[in-house]
């Protein structure tokens, strides 16, 4: 009969046989000595020669893992007992552990310790999370970190528990210096002038980045440090004061200046989106007053409390190609009450820098209402004449004060183009000026259009509300050159295209859009196997992850790829190329709407008064216009389409769920502000929320692009 010693030790060596998973580390301690009394062949392969059975845990696996006595409960420390903890150990490798107190058996007291080597997986996480977190430029946290970080507050500040301020600035003269020097040496400003914050113990860790040169400071203490707001500002203002400082580099004639706009909560507002709009403004008026200072936000500012509505939205201006030319900046300041120029103008400014605009490295073209602050010298300097267009509308008759308004805009280096042209306002004098010239073909004589296109050839014009394909060929055959209106988006009624008849590879995108519009689990492995089955889908994706941009290095298979980017990336990256793939052969417009549809409701979706499936809503928008780029009747197309009953009902009827929010996006396309107004105070939505988030959407859009 085995003694109480034999069966123990037999039973360690099944374990250590049992126990020998390849990366996975056992061990076992116990004693005043720390004795190891188990190890499995893991965990021995790990120490090697330092490992002495004899010696105890302090010169074996203590040695090796940085304070693993701290966490043993039997450690000088008495140990913290956490259920799991990481763990490094003398070469810099990562664990996670855990510890167990047991009874040997034997029958006497021991810990029983795990151990896994977690460094790649750490650097896989550390490096997605940077990815997601960090500004790639400068390494400081990005947008979505701020929204993160402020998200966690807001109950808080809701509550009355927490109040703070938000500083939003940006760089003066910075755009001069990207066009003067370069963008390689506008991110080293950019850089500059981080690493001089960041060295700021006040400012280290308060920083983040918009995108641009447009940054943050986030600082928040309970009520109760300063007593009062009054104090809590005159603290911060003077804080953030010392930021103010001239940013330039050698052998370079220009410097940066910042204006800085600071607005307070939970006074300006309870939500991210509300307090930054009142820093920009603020931010705004610091560069009115002069620049390089801060200005600290008033309701006096707010033009938003002037006027009812402020929306802004892009109208596409396309080419006899279907190509894109440009886009209308198309807004809706008031109700016919007031100033109207200087709010669109102001919202337009809004608009440019949220969208970066000027900072599209493309040859689009951008048409912008004519304001009378167009004629003063800061806005005439800072617009970029390469990308705007002015339009102004034409009176019945012409007054020679016009006429020099027109020439002034023509000598700060402003293109024209004429709104509201016809026989009687066609002079001379004023086509002299005109760069372009933009008709609504239903509202003008047809022969009038003609002889004016005709004596005018230097002219561009433009076709205007061109919403059909009966419209766009009644406008080509007068002589338009340039076409603005949906007429791409329109499926034609005789369209019966069947999926049989698709190329494979449109086939391979529709099957990815099944698979990642279901509303259960992603299957990865079948989601793998399409995209290995296309060379161009396994390229694309493989190229994404090894890029500079991603910077996931060695990433070699498709599965390896899927892994990486998850479910939401996934998704958003198999609507992007699969939208453009299967409208390689449509307007690129028809893949812009559908996207910005798609991001548009899914930034709406939280602030429903009934709140909404933002994902559900984001497939709704996606799908909204996938038949016309497939040239098939929706009812067909969404036979093939696993898509939720509410989804296809919405699609195919009147009725469905989503239904009014599909006509929310035509009326918004379509500038039909009032209907905008009414869905908006139909599902009690901010005005100012639905703007910001056009604009966001369209921006998320560009990034892809240009990414």
């Amino acid at each position: 009969m085995f003694s109480k010693k034999q069966k123990s030790t037999d039973i360690e060596s099944v374990l250590s046989n049992v126990l020998n998973l390849p990366d996975l580390n056992v061990f076992t301690v116990r004693g005043r000595k720390c004795d190891v009394i188990f190890a499995n062949i893991t965990a021995r392969a790990s120490l090697g020669s330092d490992l002495d059975m004899n010696r105890g845990c302090e010169m074996s696996f203590a040695k090796n893992y940085q304070n693993l006595c701290n966490n043993c409960p039997f450690g000088k420390k008495g140990g913290n007992r956490s259920a799991y903890f990481e763990l490094k150990d003398k070469s810099g490798r990562t664990y996670i552990a855990s510890c167990n107190e047991t009874d040997w058996f034997d029958g006497e007291p021991a810990v029983v310790f795990f151990t896994r080597d977690i460094t790649k997986e750490k650097e896989v996480s550390d490096k997605l999370y940077s990815l997601a977190y960090l500004d790639q430029l400068t390494g400081i946290p990005n947008r979505r970190k701020l929204q993160d970080d402020f998200a966690a507050l807001e109950e808080i500040i809701a509550n009355n528990m927490l109040c703070g301020v938000v500083a939003l600035f940006d760089l003066d003269n910075f755009k001069t210096v990207n066009d003067t020097y370069g963008h390689n040496t506008g991110d080293l400003i950019l850089r500059r002038l981080t690493e001089h914050l960041q060295a700021n113990s006040a400012f280290n860790g308060h920083l983040y980045r918009l995108g641009g040169d447009e940054f943050v400071l986030l600082f928040s203490e309970s009520p109760e440090k300063f007593g009062s707001e009054k104090k809590m500002l005159a603290h911060y203002k003077e804080l953030i004061s010392t930021a103010l400082c001239s940013y330039t580099l050698p052998n370079i004639d220009v410097s940066c200046t910042l204006s800085i706009g600071i607005s307070i909560f939970p006074r300006h507002g309870l939500n991210l989106s509300e307090i930054l709009r009142k820093a920009d403004i603020a931010m705004y008026k610091a560069k009115t007053n002069g620049r390089n200072q801060v200005c600290i936000f008033e309701d006096k500012y707010d033009s938003a409390q002037k006027f009812k509505d402020l929306f802004i939205n892009l109208q596409p201006v396309l080419f006899a190609s279907r190509e894109t030319f440009g886009y209308d900046l198309v807004d809706r300041g008031n109700d016919g009450e007031g100033e109207d120029s200087i709010v669109s103008l102001s919202g337009v400014n809004r608009t440019i820098d949220a969208l970066g605009l000027d900072d599209i490295k493309n040859d689009l073209r951008f048409f912008i209402a004519y304001s009378s602050q167009l004629m003063n010298p800061f806005v005439s300097k800072t617009m970029p004449r390469n990308k705007f267009i002015i339009q102004v509308n034409l009176p019945d008759t012409i007054t020679k004060n016009e006429i020099e308004t027109y020439l002034a805009l023509r000598k700060n280096g402003f293109k024209l183009a004429l709104v509201g042209l016809h026989g009687s306002n066609a002079v001379k004098e004023v086509l002299a000026f005109a760069d372009y010239g933009k008709f609504n073909t239903e509202k003008t004589n047809m022969d009038e259009q003609k002889k004016i296109i005709e004596e005018n050839p230097k002219i561009r014009f433009i076709a205007t509300d061109i919403d059909s394909q009966d419209a766009y060929l009644r406008a080509k055959n007068a002589g338009f050159g340039l076409y603005q209106g949906f007429f791409f988006s329109q499926n034609q009624p005789e369209m019966t295209r069947k999926t049989k008849d698709m190329s494979p590879m449109k086939v391979n995108y529709l099957h990815l859009l099944k698979h990642s519009s279901t509303d259960g689990y992603m299957d990865f492995n079948e989601i793998s196997t399409i995209i290995s089955c296309d060379v161009a889908l396994t390229y694309k994706l493989l190229r994404i992850l090894n890029s500079a941009a991603v910077g996931l290095r060695n990433v070699s298979s498709v599965s390896m790829a899927v892994a990486y980017l998850g479910e939401e990336n996934l998704k958003q990256w198999i609507a992007v190329l699969a939208l453009r793939g299967i409208a390689e052969d449509q307007p690129m417009e028809l893949v812009r709407m559908s996207l910005i549809r798609a991001r548009f409701g899914e930034l709406l979706a939280p602030h429903f008064y009934v709140k909404q499936e933002p994902k559900k809503i984001f497939m709704v928008g996606l799908l909204s216009l996938l038949h016309v780029a497939f040239e098939m009747p929706k009812a067909e197309l969404l036979e093939e389409m696993p898509v939720s009953q509410e989804i296809r009902d919405s699609l195919l009827t009147n009725e469905g769920v989503y239904s009014a929010l599909l006509r929310f996006y035509e009326n918004y396309e379509y500038a039909n502000w009032d209907d905008v107004s009414t869905f908006i105070e139909t599902n009690k939505l901010n005005s100012q929320v639905v703007n910001d988030s056009y604009i966001a959407a369209t921006k998320w859009y560009n990034d892809l692009i240009e990414s």
